[in-house]
C-alpha cells in the first residue's frame, strides 16, 4: 500500500500538526509501509520537522516552486508585522490573506493531479484545513485516489479563523474524515454533517520519548510544573503565570518551566516580574528533537496545559509517556486523554482554579505518583505506536478496499476508541 501524508506547508517551530505528521510518517516507515510526505510549499532546509523526516528516511516532495516558498515566507512576515503594529487589523488581514492563498493554491491544481497520476498512491491522508488542502482533496478525488482528511482540532474553531467556510465544500469528496478522540468526533458529527464517514484516529508519541515514569528528586522540596506549546494567547500561558503568582503566595517551592516560542513570550517575562515571581519562572527555549523533549518532560513533576481551545495536544501525550500527572483545561479532547485518574481538569481561563489544582498536587506526593502511573498507563493504552498503528492501518485498508477490510487488532484487542 502506497501512502501519501499531505500538508500544505510545515508551520514550525512548535506545531502540533507538524509533530503529528512527522510521527505518523516515521512510524509508518518503521513498520515497513511505503510512505512519503507531500507538501504544497517546501519549508526552509533547516526546519526541525523537515530534518526529522529526512532522519527517518521518509521521502519528501513538494508541488510549488522555490519562488512560491519565498513568497509565502515573506507574506507570513508581513502579516505578523501588521498584527503586531495594528492589532485591530487581524480580521481584515486574514480575509485578504485567505484570498491570496486560495489563488496561489488553485494555480497548482493541475500540478497536484500530475503528481498523483505519476506516483499512483493508494491513499492520500490530508491534514490541516486550508487552501492547499482544499486543492489536494479535489485533485485526489478527480484522479480517483481515496482521501482521508484528519481534523486535528475542532471544526470552525477558533471562530475568527474563517477558512472552514471554503474548506467544507470539499469534505464530501473525502472517503473518510478522522477526529482525534470520541469528544472531537462528536464535534465533527455536529459541525460537518456532509462527511461521508467518520472515525477516530488518535495522535501518538514515539516510543523513545518514554521516560522512566519517576518524578525528579529534589532535596529542597522544589516542585516543577511544565508548559510546552506555542506561547500564544489561545494556549493560555498568561493564565498559568497568573496561577503561578497565586500559588507562590501560599507555597514558596513551586516553579514553572516554559518550552516554546510565540508572540506572548515577552509579555510573560514582564508579567512574572510584575508579580514578583521571576525567580520561580524559567524559559527553556524551543526543543527541536524528541530526545530534547524527553529530557524536558523528565525534569518536571507535573505538566500543565491551560489552553482555551485544543484538539488532543501532543505535549500532553509526551508528558503522559514520561509518567507525568496532568493539569489541563477541560476543552476539546483533553478530558478523553486524561480520563478520571491521570490528572486534574480546570475551567479554561480560570487562574484561581488552576492555582488550586497546582497547590493540591504540589502538596500531595502520593497523588502525584498515582496520577503519574495512571498517565503512563493511559499513554500505553491510547497513544503508543503499538496501539495507534493498527488502527491507522485499518482505516487506510478500509478506505482503499471501499469498506471491505476488517479492523486490525493490537495484541488481539481493538483500540478503546474504535467503537466511537
Amino acid at each position: 500500500m502506497r501512502i501519501i501524508l499531505y500538508k500544505s506547508h510545515l508551520d514550525g517551530p512548535i506545531s502540533g500538526a507538524d509533530e503529528t505528521l512527522v510521527t505518523y510518517a516515521a512510524q509508518l516507515q518503521k513498520a515497513g509501509e511505503s510512505v512519503s510526505v507531500l507538501l504544497m510549499y517546501l519549508h526552509a532546509e533547516e526546519d526541525q520537522y523537515y530534518q526529522r523526516l529526512l532522519e527517518s528516511d521518509v521521502p519528501v516532495s513538494w508541488i510549488a516552486s522555490n519562488l512560491a516558498q519565498n513568497s509565502m515566507g515573506a507574506g507570513r512576515k508581513l502579516a505578523a508585522l501588521m498584527f503586531r503594529s495594528f492589532p485591530g487589523s487581524k480580521s481584515f488581514v486574514r480575509r485578504k490573506t485567505q484570498r491570496v492563498l486560495s489563488a496561489m493554491a488553485n494555480s497548482y491544481y493541475q500540478d497536484c493531479r500530475k503528481f498523483l497520476r505519476r506516483e499512483k498512491p493508494d491513499v492520500v491522508h490530508v491534514m490541516t484545513p486550508n487552501a492547499g488542502a482544499t486543492v489536494m482533496i479535489r485533485a485526489a478525488h478527480d484522479t480517483q485516489v481515496p482521501v482521508i482528511y484528519q481534523e486535528l482540532g475542532i471544526p470552525y474553531h477558533p471562530p475568527e479563523f474563517d477558512y472552514y467556510n471554503q474548506f467544507t465544500s470539499v469534505l464530501p469528496l473525502c472517503s473518510e474524515v478522522a477526529a482525534l478522540s470520541p469528544r472531537l468526533i462528536k464535534d465533527c458529527r455536529d459541525k460537518l454533517p456532509s462527511c461521508r464517514s467518520l472515525s477516530v484516529l488518535p495522535i501518538m508519541s514515539q516510543e523513545f520519548l518514554n521516560g522512566d515514569g519517576h518524578a525528579p528528586y529534589h532535596r529542597d522540596g522544589k516542585i516543577t510544573f511544565g508548559f510546552a506549546a506555542r506561547i500564544e494567547k489561545l494556549k493560555g500561558p498568561l493564565v498559568l503565570i497568573e496561577a503561578l503568582g497565586l500559588a507562590c503566595g501560599q507555597e514558596s517551592n513551586i516553579f514553572v518551566n516554559f518550552a516554546g516560542d510565540g508572540s506572548q513570550r515577552h509579555n510573560i517575562a514582564a508579567r512574572v516580574k510584575a508579580l514578583n515571581v521571576a525567580g520561580h519562572y524559567r524559559y527553556h527555549g524551543v526543543y527541536t528533537h524528541p530526545e530534547e523533549c524527553r529530557v524536558f518532560m523528565n525534569s518536571l513533576d507535573i505538566f500543565v496545559m491551560p489552553s482555551f481551545t485544543e484538539g488532543t495536544p501532543n505535549s500532553v501525550v509526551e508528558a503522559m509517556a514520561c509518567g507525568k500527572p496532568i493539569i489541563a483545561a477541560a476543552v476539546g479532547g483533553i478530558p478523553d486523554m486524561i480520563g478520571d485518574d491521570a490528572g486534574l481538569l480546570v475551567a479554561p481561563g480560570d487562574a484561581k482554579e488552576l492555582a488550586s489544582a497546582m497547590l493540591r498536587l504540589a502538596r500531595d506526593s502520593e497523588l502525584r505518583k498515582r496520577m503519574g502511573i495512571a498517565a503512563r498507563e493511559r499513554y500505553r493504552e491510547f497513544f503508543s505506536p503499538n496501539v495507534v498503528m493498527p488502527l491507522m492501518l485499518g482505516i487506510y485498508r478500509r478506505v482503499v478496499s471501499n469498506g471491505h477490510s476488517r479492523e486490525i487488532r493490537a495484541n488481539g484487542k481493538l483500540h478503546p476508541w474504535t467503537c466511537a
